[in-house]
């Protein structure tokens, strides 16, 4: 019986585009706390964080030339891996992502932070750093979901 080798799958990703997986995690990736759950809400409100965080991509030519290179002060001046900018929804108790944005390593969380706007719904306590709330300023209390709370952590 044939089998996959073990960069079939890889292969095949690369045929399809991310288009298949992005549809996928929009569909499936959800707040999933009940009542019961510990440390997801704090009275009726469902606590969510928004945070942001960078990730190493394959070293390769285009995602550099795409993401970037942080710096570093040793040997080539530049760090050994590309980098990804990412930006998060995150349903506290269940650390459930269910919103996520991505760009290259320039881009800023906090111009990422309002890709992910549309997906909070009313109920909703978010928790923010400083530094996204005071970039964001007053569009936090401006959003279409209007029982959705915003705190300054």
């Amino acid at each position: 019986m044939a089998g996959a080798d073990d960069g079939a799958i890889g292969r095949a990703r690369s045929r399809l585009g991310p288009e298949p997986l992005k549809a996928l995690f929009a569909r499936v990736c959800r707040p999933v706390a009940t009542p019961e759950t510990v440390g997801a809400w704090y009275r009726q409100w469902r606590l969510v964080a928004v945070d942001g965080t960078v990730l190493d991509v394959p070293d390769t030519d285009a995602n550099a030339a795409f993401f970037g290179r942080p710096g570093s002060g040793r040997g080539l001046q530049r760090s050994a891996y590309p980098q990804i900018r990412v930006a998060a929804l995150v349903e506290c108790g269940t650390h459930a992502v269910f919103a996520a944005a991505t760009g290259p390593l320039p881009v800023h969380e906090q111009r990422l932070v309002s890709d992910l706007l549309e997906h909070l719904a009313p109920g909703m306590l978010v928790l923010v750093d400083r530094g996204i709330k005071r970039a964001r300023g007053p569009s936090f209390s401006t959003q279409p979901a209007r029982r959705v709370r915003f705190v300054t952590a």
